[in-house]
């Protein structure tokens, strides 16, 4: 798995009422990590992920998988509803159209692909906030790599 993954606990989640079964890819517009953990870790901003990855690969906690994060806003997943509820949210640092680096993608694939074994979910559950919000969000964007990702995921999963 992922050699270190630091704590940066939200306040902001709540008690899941189903079990996991879906992984969603977001995408931070923030010009740092350390600017967007700052507003997924303050109780105002009402907003939170499960992880982020920083494009040097470091790997941060936020909420336990147990507990609901706040990501996915209004949304639906293969005609579900409140997707928040369901899902693990992963946040990329990523503020331009830049590629995403490699070592960023290599930690991502790791984590999903353990995510995948660990709670047996699916390739075509694991999408992009722009897949479960079209028309009100675009992360992680034009310029995210999902074939090699996927792939890359699909060996970490076996």
């Amino acid at each position: 798995m992922i050699d270190s993954i630091i704590n940066r606990p939200s306040p902001n989640w709540s008690h899941r009422r189903k079990s996991i079964s879906a992984i969603i890819i977001h995408d931070t517009a923030s010009k740092t990590a350390e600017s967007a953990l700052d507003w997924l870790t303050k109780p105002e901003s009402k907003v939170s992920c499960h992880y982020l990855v920083a494009r040097n690969g470091q790997v941060y906690r936020l909420v336990p998988e147990d507990l609901k994060a706040w990501h996915a806003g209004e949304s639906s997943l293969h005609g579900e509803n409140d997707v928040n509820d369901f899902s693990i949210g992963i946040e990329l640092e990523d503020m331009d159209n830049d590629p995403y680096p490699d070592k960023q993608m290599e930690e991502l694939g790791l984590l999903c692909g353990h995510l995948c074994r660990m709670y047996k979910i699916p390739l075509n559950r694991v999408v992009g906030h722009q897949h479960i919000a079209p028309g009100r969000k675009v992360d992680p964007g034009p310029d995210f790599p999902w074939y090699k990702f996927l792939h890359d995921v699909s060996m970490c999963a076996t």
